[in-house]
C-alpha cells in the first residue's frame, strides 16, 4: 500500500469496520432494552473505505457516533457509503471520485463545531452533511457553515428556523409533518386533545409549539406540555402529570437514547392503552428495543418508511443491504442522508464544477428521484418539497403499517428565510 492511499484511509472515518456488530453490542453503549432480554441483530457494518484514486473529491459527514444521539448514527453512515458508493461506481463528480470523511459530533453542540470546522478547514471538503441535533445544528449552520461559505445538508427533519445561503434541509418541517398528522389523528382517531412531551431544546419546544397551533387551528383542546433536560433518566413525575391531564394523543419529542427510556417508563405506568402516543421520531431503530407486548399501537409520521413500496425504494434497500449486509437497520435517518449526498452530487455536474458559490445555485430549485419520490429544494428556503407518511407500529420491529400517504408537500418555513438570498 502506498503512503498517500494509506493516509487517504486512515482519513476515511469511522475505523468501524465489524460487519457483524449485535443489537445487544449496540444497546449496550447506546440505550437500554425495554422490557425484552434478547433479540436478533439490527445492524452491521459501519463503512467502507473508497479505492484509491489520484484526483479526488473530498465530501465531509458528522454524526451521532457517540453521545445519547448514538442510535441514529449506523444507518446514516452506511447510507452515507451506499450513495458515494453509486456515485463513484458512475463515474464520480465531474469525472473524480469522491472520498467520504466522517467525524464524529459526540452529539455535542461544541465538539459539533469543532468537528465542522476541521472538516471544513482543515481537512478541505467541498461540502458536508450534518446529522445532529437541532442545538448543534443552529451552531454548525452559523459557526461553519455560513462563516466559512461551506454547503452544509441536513437530512434530518427539524423545527425550522435555519436561512442561510449554505444551508439546505432535505427532510421534514413542521408543515410537512406535523401539520397534516393533527387533522388526521382528530378525523381518523378521534382525537380531541392533546398533550406534548419533549426534550428541553430547540427541536423538542419547536415541535410541541407546532402541535399546539395545529391544536388549535383545528378546534381541538390542547391540554398541557413538559420539556425534560437532554439526558433525563427519572420520567415519573412528567409521566404522573400526563396521567392526570388524560389527553387523547400524546405527541412525544424526546430525543435520541433518552425516548428508550421515557417509553419502558410509560410502559410501567400501565398507559399503553390509555393514551395514544404520536410521534414524528419513532421509526426501525427504536421499535426493536420495545418489548412485543407494547410495539403495536403507535403512530407517527415520517418521509419514508422501511415499509414504503416504490421501486425507488426497493432499489435502495437492495443496494444498502450489498453495502451493509441483509437485515442491517435502515431509517429515515439512512434514506435522507443517501437523498442529501445524491442531489448534492447532481448539483456539482449540474454546476460543472464544486465551488461552492455555483453549487449553492445549482441546487435552488433541484430535484431527485429519492427512495421516498420526487423531492425537490425550494431555491429561497432551500428546504426540500418532501413526502409525509403516516404510519402504524407493528408487532414485527421492521413493519410499519403505513395508514396514509399525504405525498410530496412543499416547505413552509419561517418568513425570515425570504431574507435568504441577502445573507
Amino acid at each position: 500500500m502506498s503512503e498517500e492511499k494509506k493516509k487517504r484511509d486512515d482519513e476515511q472515518t469511522p475505523k468501524i469496520r465489524n460487519r457483524n456488530i449485535s443489537r445487544r453490542q449496540f444497546l449496550k453503549t447506546s440505550g437500554l432494552l425495554i422490557g425484552a432480554s434478547a433479540a436478533p441483530s439490527i445492524f452491521a457494518s459501519y463503512g467502507r473505505v473508497a479505492q484509491a484514486a489520484e484526483d479526488r473529491i473530498r465530501l465531509g459527514m458528522m454524526t451521532t457516533l457517540s453521545g445519547f444521539g448514538s442510535i441514529h448514527a449506523p444507518p446514516t453512515i452506511n447510507a452515507a457509503h451506499l450513495a458515494v458508493e453509486e456515485i463513484n461506481a458512475a463515474g464520480g463528480v465531474l469525472g473524480k471520485q469522491v472520498d467520504l470523511l466522517i467525524e464524529d459530533n459526540h452529539t455535542d453542540v461544541n465538539i459539533a463545531v469543532q468537528k465542522g470546522l476541521k472538516l471544513v478547514q482543515g481537512k478541505k471538503v467541498a461540502a458536508f452533511i450534518d446529522f445532529g441535533f437541532s442545538n448543534s445544528r443552529f451552531a454548525v449552520a452559523e459557526k461553519v457553515a455560513l462563516a466559512h461559505k461551506t454547503i452544509m445538508l441536513s437530512p434530518i427533519f427539524y423545527e425550522g428556523g435555519i436561512c442561510n445561503r449554505y444551508f439546505f434541509n432535505i427532510c421534514a418541517l413542521p408543515n410537512q409533518g406535523i401539520d397534516p398528522f393533527v387533522p388526521w389523528l382528530m378525523k381518523e382517531k378521534g382525537a380531541k386533545s392533546f398533550y406534548g412531551i419533549g426534550s428541553a431544546y430547540a427541536w423538542g419546544i419547536g415541535s410541541i409549539d407546532a402541535v399546539k397551533r395545529a391544536a388549535e387551528a383545528n378546534k381541538a383542546k390542547f391540554l398541557g406540555r413538559e420539556e425534560a433536560p437532554l439526558g433525563t433518566t427519572d420520567w415519573s413525575a412528567i409521566i404522573g402529570r400526563l396521567k392526570s391531564a388524560a389527553p387523547d394523543v400524546c405527541f412525544v419529542f424526546v430525543a435520541g437514547n433518552d425516548l428508550v427510556t421515557f417509553l419502558k417508563q410509560f410502559f410501567d405506568f400501565g398507559l399503553n392503552e390509555k393514551i395514544q402516543l404520536a410521534f414524528t421520531y419513532f421509526q426501525e431503530e427504536v421499535t426493536p428495543t420495545i418489548a412485543e407486548r407494547y410495539r403495536a399501537g403507535h403512530i407517527s409520521t415520517n418521509t419514508w418508511y422501511l415499509s414504503y413500496d416504490s421501486a425507488e425504494s426497493k432499489k435502495f434497500l437492495e443496494g444498502y443491504y450489498r453495502v451493509a449486509g441483509k437485515g442491517t437497520l435502515v431509517t429515515n435517518f439512512g434514506e435522507g442522508t443517501y437523498d442529501a449526498i445524491h442531489i448534492w452530487a447532481k448539483a456539482c455536474q449540474k454546476a460543472g464544477t464544486t465551488e461552492t458559490e455555483a453549487v449553492v445555485d445549482a441546487l435552488e430549485g433541484l430535484s431527485f428521484m429519492a427512495p421516498q419520490g420526487k423531492i425537490t429544494v425550494d431555491p429561497v428556503s432551500h428546504h426540500a418539497a418532501v413526502r409525509c407518511l403516516i404510519a402504524e407500529s407493528t408487532t414485527d420491529p421492521n413493519n410499519f403499517k403505513i395508514l396514509a400517504d399525504k405525498g410530496i408537500i412543499p416547505p413552509k418555513p419561517p418568513k425570515s428565510c425570504e431574507a435568504n438570498k441577502y445573507r
